[in-house]
């Protein structure tokens, strides 16, 4: 009977302390599962910001890139106004020297004069044709002008306006995108040494190059014009050139 007793305070002792010890796991459990679910929370307020963050960067990044890309755009526009202009002001000058040049070979014939009167004749065919194929270039015909170019170098392969006749015979190329004929014509101009056309053909032959997709070599002529005419109107656009061909990369 009294080992009956013991026993039976023996087992209510044990499963209390059962009882404890499986409390005392659980809140061990709830315990490690709440500081799993703050770290978690942490983790994820850290990633997003980080998302935050990055998506930020990429805003600005956009941003800067379309910024960039209007200042591209606008560089381009002052270089092409820039270029209208310079045509405009070589084809100001060009009407003067021929005005000038007119004046000053066609004298009065004198009676009898046979022999001033052919050269005298022979001057203002050559320069009608030279006018003629400059008026259409001005008035925007320039395939009429391309042929009227290529007359005049026909006719007077070395004459008084050969070295013009050439340079705009590649402008006029280049006007209708007929790129790797105005880069022979340009090219060309260096057949005349003492032309002031040499800058200004240099640097349209660099031109031409770019719009033929040969970079390197656009690249090249750039550096060229620069280092050999480095005090022309020509130089100054080179490096313009020079500096939107960085900005693309190329």
């Amino acid at each position: 009977m009294k080992t009956l007793l013991r026993v039976g305070c023996v087992l209510p002792a044990l499963l209390c302390g059962t009882l404890v010890h499986a409390t005392a796991s659980n809140k061990e459990l709830e315990a490690r599962a709440n500081a799993g679910d703050q770290r978690l929370d942490s983790l994820e307020t850290r990633v997003n910001q980080s998302l935050l963050d990055l998506q930020q960067q990429i805003e600005k990044s956009q941003q800067e890139l379309r910024n960039l890309r209007g200042q591209i755009e606008e560089a381009r526009h002052q270089f092409e106004s820039l270029q209208q202009q310079q045509r405009d002001l070589y084809g100001d000058v060009d009407r003067r020297l021929l005005v000038i040049e007119n004046g000053a070979g066609g004298g009065t014939p004198v009676a009898g004069g046979g022999a001033t009167r052919a050269p005298d004749a022979l001057f203002a065919d050559e320069s009608s044709v030279y006018g003629d194929a400059f008026a259409a270039m001005k008035a925007g015909r320039y395939e009429e002008a391309v042929r009227g170019f290529q007359m005049y170098l026909a006719k007077y392969p070395r004459g008084p306006r050969a070295d013009n006749a050439t340079y705009w015979l590649g402008e006029a190329h280049f006007v209708q995108s007929q790129f790797e004929d105005a880069l022979k014509a340009f090219q060309a101009v260096a057949a005349f040494p003492e032309s002031r056309r040499l800058p200004d053909a240099m640097y349209k032959v660099a031109l031409s190059q770019y719009e033929l997709k040969a970079f390197k070599n656009a690249r090249a002529t750039l550096n060229k014009v620069v280092s050999t005419y480095p005090d022309s109107e020509a130089a100054k656009q080179a490096q313009v050139k020079l500096g939107m061909m960085n900005a693309e990369g190329r």
